[in-house]
């Protein structure tokens, strides 16, 4: 089931401990494992961006540039998680991040890290928790996880009816009203288009981050799926038809 992880962490250290156990389950097909994000805050209370990887993309970029990922619409509607290499440094995650428009999810959880812990986030397809457990539960006592579907992408397509029903309901106040109440209605009904743009926008660039993240896990099941036992075999088909069976779903949803 695909998923999103979120792991605290004692230290820095710990993280990037954490972040190699989750890329060796991925080598061995235990899981198919995304993006993968660090974050750190010191005893001052910045927070540093320490590590980020779209496997989809390729790894972060210098000057500013942040990269897009399936992580579009988390916490209803989320932006993307970032790609920075070697690290960047600000008051906050969250006021970085805000400041380019790119994630109210990181902004959410920059503001939650303890002075001196540090987060993993990790994109993953698990077929049961077991692996991700035993790598991560002996190095950290706090691992969450979020059901992609239910609770990821659900909260934008709810916020998306919200719009839509009020862009309704203001089109037939303009046709109930006039003169300045009227005036009012038009300037409310333009700003809630414009909230449903970017909305859309958000949603749709979300959905093709999600495909090319589907063909990855594919493309790399399908040249990998010989390597195994038949034990492993079995749940690497098993995995291979329910992500295509999803990706089918998103395109047709599109």
């Amino acid at each position: 089931m695909e998923k999103m992880i979120q792991a605290l962490f004692n230290s820095e250290v710990e993280a990037f401990t954490g972040l190699q156990a989750l890329q060796q389950l991925d080598l061995t097909k235990d899981i198919s494992l995304g993006e993968t994000y660090v974050l750190s805050k010191d005893a001052s209370g910045k927070t540093a961006i320490r590590s980020a990887k779209d496997k989809t993309e390729g790894t972060g970029v210098i000057g500013g540039g942040l990269l897009g990922g399936l992580i579009g619409l988390l916490a209803g509607p989320l932006g993307f998680i970032v790609g920075v290499a070697g690290g960047m440094l600000a008051g906050s995650a969250g006021e970085t991040l805000k400041a380019e428009d790119v994630s109210d999810y990181l902004d959410t959880v920059s503001s939650q890290i303890p002075k001196g812990k540090s987060v993993l986030i990790a994109h993953v397809w698990e077929d049961w928790e077991t692996p991700v457990n035993s790598v991560l539960l002996p190095i950290t006592s706090d691992l969450k996880r979020f059901n992609v579907n239910d609770e990821v992408f659900l909260p934008a397509q709810t916020e998306l009816h919200k719009i839509n029903k009020a862009i309704q309901e203001a089109e037939a106040k303009i046709i109930d009203t006039e003169g300045s109440e009227e005036a009012d209605w038009k300037n409310t009904l333009a700003d809630l288009k414009k909230q449903r743009e970017v909305l859309q926008k958000k949603i749709n660039h979300n959905a093709e981050q999600q495909e090319k993240q589907y063909h990855q896990w594919i493309h790399t099941a399908g040249e990998t799926e010989q390597e195994h036992n038949e034990e492993k075999k079995t749940k690497l088909q098993k995995r291979l038809t329910e992500q295509k069976t999803r990706l089918e779903e998103i395109k047709k949803n599109r």
